[in-house]
């Protein structure tokens, strides 16, 4: 019995089936380790700060987003696309990664005083000091810088898929939160102490993050112009897409900002951080996948089958996890505290509206690391069409129609991924 086994294990495709199990396990209980220690420290947050201080981390923690985004603009995705086609030589993955840095510092620094600026605004609107609004901004910059370089030294792991090492990074970095938040936010309830607590270990796992990157790539490469002219051109494909991005992607949040009610904006807050455990998906699918179709060769039937089955197997996931939160959401509610209490359906609005994006961003991804992507002007266009027929049907005087809102605009933004990409490998 046992060598039937040993002999059936040792045919091609089913080394390769696996292969992938233990990869999966692997990268499947580490992230559950890491999300299940992030849940922790975000109800330990949520239970801790006031509606109105949580109110203000939640708009900090949209705005950080849109700082990462406007510093990356396209040029994560470029380096991934480039280092793909050289993952396996240290120097010339090296001088890609050092192109890349060298480019996200100068679009960091546009981001910063764009995204300052609104931060400081949105604060202002839902009545913070201005003492308050400038200590936030000020707080946010551990997060943002050390975002800056860990997005460009994940790169050399990712493709040649050294797991283990960025996990263990990553347990690290998640286990500092943890420990800064039990020290600090039960004795000063306040968004920026969280804040920091988020930011100050990032900045030091990176100097971990570093020597990993360094087994992979010379850090010690210089900037390539010919590269830097590639990834450029992958910015301009997909920097307007961002953009249009920032506002889209969090139009729930920007919607109840401007409304300057900070009992709503703890609400979605609180729903988002809960619906934050779907990132062990988006972790292990930028982990695992996105590398691996990155360096597939250009075989068009090779590619298009590939794509196929990722997409089945997010549909599946997306499914289960809508159901299981639906099972459990009265007592996933209970776990917010009483200031949050019978939200259950507006739960389950969220978790609908993550797995919708996570598709499609995950569809997206894969696309871009092979630089693909669809025309700005088409994709905005579909979305701003969404967003006004939404706003049309759809009333917006509750957190509860503003999800529903939101839940439309992510189906028909997933159609058009989905559509695209299929399209695409096809061609």
């Amino acid at each position: 019995m046992l060598y039937k086994i040993e002999t059936i294990l040792k045919i091609p495709k089913y080394v390769k089936v696996v292969e992938w199990i233990k990869v999966l396990l692997l990268t499947g209980s580490s992230q559950i380790l890491i999300q299940l220690i992030s849940v922790v420290s975000g109800i330990i947050v949520i239970r801790t700060l006031s509606i109105q201080e949580y109110a203000y981390y939640t708009l900090s923690n949209n705005v950080l987003g849109a700082m990462t985004i406007l510093s990356n603009g396209g040029i994560v995705s470029g380096v991934m696309a480039e280092g793909g086609k050289v993952w396996d030589d240290k120097e010339k993955l090296g001088t890609v990664v050092k192109t890349g840095m060298y480019l996200r510092k100068r679009f960091a620094i546009w981001s910063l005083l764009i995204t300052s600026s609104v931060l400081i605004y949105l604060l202002r609107q839902n009545h913070a000091y201005w003492s308050t609004s400038f200590i936030l901004v000020l707080t946010l910059m551990p997060a943002f810088l050390s975002n800056l370089s860990s997005s460009m030294l994940e790169i050399g792991p990712k493709l040649n898929q050294d797991i283990l090492s960025l996990q263990k990074n990553q347990i690290a970095t998640n286990l500092g939160r943890l420990t800064l938040l039990l020290a600090s936010v039960f004795i000063f309830p306040y968004s920026f102490v969280a804040l920091l607590s988020d930011g100050i270990p990032r900045t030091i796992a990176n100097l971990s993050l570093k020597n990993i990157s360094k087994k992979f790539i010379n850090l010690e490469s210089n900037k390539n112009s010919a590269v830097q002219k590639r990834i450029l051109s992958n910015v301009k494909k997909v920097l307007p897409i961002d953009i249009y991005n920032i506002f889209s992607a969090q139009i729930t949040v920007w919607i109840l900002s401007l409304t300057g009610i900070t009992s709503s904006i703890a609400q979605i807050g609180a729903l988002f951080r809960v619906a934050a455990i779907l990132n062990i998906f988006n972790v292990v699918f930028s982990t695992l996948i996105i590398p691996r179709y990155s360096r597939l060769r250009n075989d068009k039937y090779l590619q298009r089958k590939r794509m196929i089955e990722i997409q089945i197997l997010l549909a599946l996931v997306c499914i289960s996890i809508i159901g299981s939160v639906w099972l459990l959401s009265k007592n996933i509610v209970w776990l917010l505290g009483d200031q949050y209490k019978n939200l259950e359906f507006e739960l389950i609005l969220t978790i609908i509206i993550f797995s919708l994006n996570f598709f499609s961003n995950a569809i997206y991804a894969i696309c871009t690391s092979k630089s693909w992507s669809i025309n700005p002007f088409i994709l905005i266009s579909i979305n701003l069409l969404a967003i006004v027929s939404g706003i049309y049907i759809f009333g917006m005087n509750t957190l509860r129609e503003v999800l529903i809102f939101n839940v439309y605009i992510s189906t028909i933004m997933l159609s058009m991924h989905i559509v695209y990409s299929l399209n695409r490998v096809s061609k």
